[in-house]
């Protein structure tokens, strides 16, 4: 395999865990990287972190830019790659030193154009048997949906397929809408079931932030993009509904919880509506049913118990 695998790293005040992202790239068993640091306006070290570790190691190239967001990071990676292979790390990650090794044999040896693997579990509530198998188009989609696998650092694509892919400026959930434009474009996928890439969890990232507008709007577009981007197929749209009923369920709390997001109570009409209108091909849950049978502002006051409480509702 003489392949080169081009690294997207968006960098934005990530001194703390830059370095063993980094390193954790340059140690990979397979060595033919391109490792494409993008300093997105960082205002902490990260900007001379970079440039130090460009100095270690010949394979790093480092683009400064303004602050522009981790979608406009990452498309300036994909403007400056060079490699057949393309990848994304987030800077506060790191991985598994066999993870692009055993990606690519993978990838080559059964010529696929994508190939995915997981993310580590510390809480052991996910097993993994480490087994390969390679999904049709729908079998993917299936897969992805149930369980939420959107990010796009899970995943080698061959620069083929992307070259002509962007990421959406100035929004969140980016991964969703270029997930599934990468779905609708490939016959089939490779998912190796091993936790080779370490995601980070004492990071606060903007997903994992405050509640805001931005975040509600952005969900639901993304939500119905996957509704309006999914093959038409039975199977898929009982997939599709019950991940629109799990996700506006969460999304129907957290407006209950930040009432000042919805005063008039439109966006929470909007969500019981869709989450009534999938309930015809899913299952509810007992929180989805809350939903459906009680006064808005009964769930108001169940919302408050349950974050002055903070019961496993």
């Amino acid at each position: 395999m003489n392949n080169l695998i081009s690294v997207i790293v968006p960098v934005y005040n990530a001194e703390q865990y830059l370095q063993r992202c980094v390193k954790s790239i340059c140690k990979q068993s397979y060595r033919n990287l391109e490792i494409i640091l993008v300093n997105d306006g960082s205002f902490d070290g990260s900007a001379a972190l970079c440039d130090s570790l460009a100095e270690s190691d010949k394979r790093i190239k480092v683009i400064h830019q303004e602050n522009g967001g981790s979608s406009i990071a990452r498309n300036t990676g994909l403007d400056n790659a060079t490699g057949d292979i393309i990848g994304f790390v987030d800077s506060d990650d790191h991985l598994d030193s066999l993870m692009f090794e055993q990606m690519l044999e993978l990838m080559i040896s059964n010529n696929l154009d994508v190939i995915e693997i997981e993310r580590d579990n510390p809480s052991k509530k996910k097993d993994f048997d480490h087994k390969f198998q390679i999904e049709n188009r729908n079998q993917a989609f299936q897969r992805v949906i149930s369980t939420s696998s959107f990010q796009v650092w899970k995943r080698l694509y061959r620069k083929s397929v992307v070259d002509d892919m962007r990421f959406i400026p100035n929004i969140i959930h980016q991964d969703v809408f270029y997930t599934i434009d990468v779905l609708n474009r490939i016959r089939s996928i490779g998912h190796l079931n091993s936790p080779l890439y370490s995601y980070n969890r004492e990071n606060e990232s903007v997903i994992r932030s405050k509640y805001t507008a931005m975040k509600r709007d952005i969900a639901m577009m993304a939500t119905q993009y996957i509704k309006d981007h999914t093959p038409n197929t039975k199977k898929l749209e009982r997939v599709v509904n019950q991940y629109i009923i799990n996700y506006y369920t969460d999304h129907f709390y957290l407006l209950s919880k930040n009432k000042s997001l919805d005063v008039d109570k439109e966006h929470r009409k909007k969500l019981k509506r869709e989450i009534k209108q999938a309930a015809k091909k899913a299952n509810l849950s007992f929180r989805s049913k809350l939903i459906l049978r009680l006064p808005i502002k009964v769930l108001e006051f169940v919302a408050w118990v349950h974050a002055r409480y903070k019961n496993n509702f």
